[in-house]
């Protein structure tokens, strides 16, 4: 005769046990990753959404920033005086999703408002040619609102992440070979302990840097070392009107005399949530990578290459308002502000190791670089937010 399990005392005294394991399991899980304190170098794409996965799942993150603000290449430069003149002096924009797990998070990023299209005229110069992007010839782009760098500010935003801005820090695993301890780079300061280390700025291994110089990931610091990196340079300027150009953004071949140095010149004005009351007009100029490698030849003291670069950019560009606007004349505004900058490292140039991963995992010493050099979208801010996620998911399938 069986018993009837509703009332049976031995099956309702199995099924608790049975239950009671299954929820101090759980517990342990949780607790485990709860429990689990990670270290993120660099608050770019990369290093946000990976700290930003981590933090889903109830990990505590601690981003640690060299620069003045969050963002990476999607920062976004603010001038210091009452007029606020900002400029996406970095990436310009996101363009069409090669994934469709990119435009899934696209999507999201829209429906929560921080993310809108740049919509407007766009035009490629070629020579005495200027064609219009038109019809289905139209490029999707799209830009975090009201700056670029609102991207990482809102993958940023979460009860589990720390951010420390102008903090350059130093790593060094812990003496037991788990973990790792981290200390500022200048005041050496102790910064805390952490499970694992997450590099997501891949300057961080240069070998001019120190932040992994105590590391032992050789692995990955002499791997690095073989990326060839494109450089830029880049003018912001603020005029006092509007230019009386038709286009919003304009691409330029670097073959054209005419255009001097130029390679993409941008209404940053033009960009949802950048629109200004005082009628002044923000505009990003960035070089050819050919014409910054002529140009940065012999000159390795920053402030002479600041000066050079808004020096060029901003007179080349003054130069090229005639063609662009079919050579008819017109009364240029007078010039508010400019500054120059130069990107060391603007876009990647990995060798084909990096280009068949999306992330490289060093799980004995609990280490995980990412970053917009892994992976076929390399130098893009899909490939950047893939590569992080990757990191992410491979430090949670081992904790």
């Amino acid at each position: 005769m069986t018993c009837n399990q509703v009332y049976c005392p031995r099956f309702q005294a199995f099924r608790f046990l049975l239950t009671s394991a299954v929820v101090i399991v759980g517990s342990m899980l949780v607790q485990t990753t709860n429990s689990l304190r990670v270290a993120v170098l660099g608050s770019g794409v990369a290093g946000s959404s990976a700290a930003r996965a981590l933090a889903d799942r109830g990990v505590e993150v601690t981003v640690f920033e060299a620069g003045f603000g969050i963002g990476g290449r999607t920062s976004t430069r603010i001038t210091r005086d009452d007029s606020r003149h900002q400029f996406d002096h970095g990436a310009q924009y996101i363009g069409t999703p090669k994934t469709d797990t990119f435009r899934e998070c696209l999507e999201s990023w829209k429906s929560d408002g921080f993310v809108k299209e740049w919509s407007g005229t766009f035009a490629t110069a070629d020579g005495l040619k200027i064609n219009f992007e038109v019809g289905d010839d139209k490029k999707e782009r799209w830009v975090g609102v009201p700056r670029m760098n609102s991207i990482c500010g809102n993958l940023l935003h979460h009860k589990n992440i720390k951010v420390k801005t102008q903090t350059r820090a130093e790593a060094s695993q812990n003496e037991t070979g788990k973990g790792w301890h981290v200390r500022h780079g200048k005041t050496k300061e102790d910064l805390g302990t952490f499970d694992w280390l997450v590099a997501s700025d891949r300057n961080s291994g240069a070998h001019h840097r120190s932040d992994l110089s105590s590391a032992n990931v050789k692995e990955f610091t002499t791997g690095i070392r073989g990326i060839q990196s494109v450089k830029s340079l880049t003018a912001m300027v603020v005029f006092e009107k509007p230019l009386s150009l038709k286009m919003n953004g304009i691409q330029f071949t670097g073959k054209d005399a005419q255009y001097g140095s130029l390679g993409w010149v941008a209404r940053d004005t033009s960009k949802p949530g950048r629109e200004r009351k005082d009628g002044q007009e923000c505009w990003v100029l960035q070089s050819h990578p050919d014409a910054a490698k002529q140009l940065l030849k012999g000159k390795y003291k920053v402030n002479e290459i600041r000066e050079m670069a808004q020096e060029v950019l901003v007179s080349d560009f003054l130069k090229s308002i005639p063609h662009l606007n079919n050579g008819e004349d017109f009364e240029v505004p007078s010039i508010v502000s400019s500054v120059g900058h130069r990107w060391g490292a603007a876009f990647p140039i990995p060798p084909q190791e990096f280009l068949d991963k999306e992330c490289e995992l060093l799980a004995s010493k609990q280490f995980v670089a990412c970053g917009d050099y892994f992976g076929t979208l390399s130098g893009r801010i899909e490939g950047a937010y893939l590569s992080g996620r990757t990191a992410a998911d491979e430090i949670l399938q081992l904790n």
